[in-house]
């Protein structure tokens, strides 16, 4: 009986605990960023092709003394992106430690939906590693499936109170009149979502308009 007592207590505060979670997120949409510390810990998501070039220019903008140390999480197959990093970083005049994590991808082109359940997993549990290790502050991201996993593990931790990291979604430039599938994912559960167009603001409450970032 005492077993059930406490597994009842337990459910309800998970339960509460949830739900405190998602108002959390849903209300820090109306409240600005502010750096606690004299450094954030920086966790970005690159993606390939153009979701790493419109990452990359946004970080280019970021103050590295603030936001540092920075770890960057890439898919295991996505090498260029990763040249495309390091290349970025050779060039910074005031360098800066940073941290490359490689994640298996949730499915790949062409991949069965019954193989992808497995993979999807897998992916999970080493995103797991990678939040848990670093627990970050904050997190930015522009799309790439990469980023689901990342997220959605954040957001678990959140929930137990793990971490309580700021998970910023920049919507692509391309994606002019309907959100991309990582933002339909994620529209619940990042605290700030940020679109280049202005359709996309009045077709989705929740989102935010500043125009072209990059």
């Amino acid at each position: 009986m005492m077993f059930f007592s406490v597994l009842l207590l337990f459910i309800l505060f998970m339960f509460g605990r949830i739900i405190y979670v998602f108002y959390k997120v849903l209300y820090s949409q109306s409240q600005p960023y502010k750096i606690k510390y004299k450094t954030v810990n920086t966790l970005v998501v690159l993606g390939s092709g153009g979701h790493t070039g419109e990452m990359l220019k946004i970080i280019s903008g970021l103050d590295s003394k603030k936001f540092a140390p920075r770890i960057y999480v890439a898919a295991e197959s996505d090498s260029i992106s990763i040249m495309r990093l390091q290349e970025m970083e050779s060039r910074e005049e005031e360098k800066h430690e940073y941290t490359v994590e490689v994640i298996p991808r949730s499915r790949e082109v062409g991949q069965s939906w019954i193989s992808s359940a497995f993979t999807t997993v897998w992916a999970l549990m080493v995103c797991f590693r990678v939040v848990w290790h670093h627990r970050p502050d904050l997190i930015i991201t522009n799309g790439p499936g990469t980023c689901v996993p990342i997220c959605a593990v954040a957001f678990i931790l959140h929930i137990f109170g793990v971490i309580q990291p700021r998970q910023i979604f920049i919507e692509s430039v391309c994606r002019v009149k309907s959100l991309s599938l990582s933002g339909h994912i994620l529209y619940w559960i990042v605290d700030d979502l940020f679109v280049q167009w202005p359709y996309l603001k009045n077709k989705y409450p929740r989102l935010k308009y500043m125009g072209r970032i990059i």
